[in-house]
């Protein structure tokens, strides 16, 4: 366990994952922990297993991951999210002047969402570049840039309700804001001392393995995983296909 302490706040790494899970199923529509299976949402809630519907971050790490989850989900692409709760039960649950390194997955509508809010960072930097005379590698500017304004601002993830033919569900809207207290400011300053001083405290070994699994059974062995595009403020590891020598 690693402990990094910023302007008078402690944050906590740990080498086990506090991950969580974004239920979008019915009556859901919250973070949750621990085994809920057979269980309603206000089962679960009773026995202190639900951790609201939003959640705000100082974001250290996004990923992408193509894992396999059954019966529901087979060689998908998720978003894995690392990074300090500063708002929401995953914070409250923890001292006013403490917060702990979490992850969680958001898949689909949720997941695209995201995408499309972490390229705006991309095309701010890219302007950036232009507006600045052109000078040196367009992408190597791009994706220093695009990590200095993500290490700016804080994330939040929040369930909305919709209703389909299907029934109802939920999808997880992501939105950034300006830091507006101490402990925002020392989060973002934690955040960024994760990504550069210890990136593999963002490791899940559990998720890592299924994404290499799924990974040599949907691409090529000469292709890469699927990532997202450099310049963007995304940490993603380069994780070779399985080949039969390495099983």
């Amino acid at each position: 366990m690693n402990i990094i302490v910023k302007e008078g706040f402690a944050f906590r790494v740990s080498e086990l994952a506090n991950r969580y899970r974004a239920n979008c199923n019915g009556e859901w529509g919250c973070f949750v922990t621990g085994d809920t299976k057979n269980l309603t949402h206000s089962k679960a809630e009773k026995a202190g297993l639900t951790r609201g519907n939003f959640v705000e971050l100082a974001v250290c790490q996004i990923s992408e991951k193509i894992l396999t989850f059954e019966p529901h989900y087979q060689a998908e692409p998720f978003l894995e999210i690392w990074g300090f709760p500063v708002a929401g039960e995953m914070k409250n649950e923890l001292p006013e002047k403490a917060s702990q390194l979490v992850t969680f997955l958001l898949h689909r509508r949720s997941k695209d969402k995201m995408i499309g809010l972490v390229d705006t960072f991309a095309k701010e930097a890219f302007m950036a570049w232009v507006n600045e005379g052109m000078k040196g590698d367009a992408n190597e500017y791009a994706f220093h840039k695009a990590t200095e304004l993500r290490f700016s601002k804080i994330f939040r993830f929040e369930f909305i309700s919709e209703t389909s033919p299907h029934g109802n569900y939920h999808w997880v809207k992501v939105e950034t804001r300006e830091p507006n207290s101490e402990l925002d400011k020392a989060a973002l300053l934690a955040a960024k001392e994760v990504c550069e001083l210890y990136p593999t405290a963002c490791t899940d070994s559990r998720l890592e393995e299924n994404h290499l699994n799924n990974v040599g059974a949907v691409l090529p062995p000469a292709a890469a995983p699927n990532a997202l595009p450099a310049g963007n403020g995304a940490a993603v590891a380069q994780i070779p296909a399985k080949t039969k020598a390495s099983k």
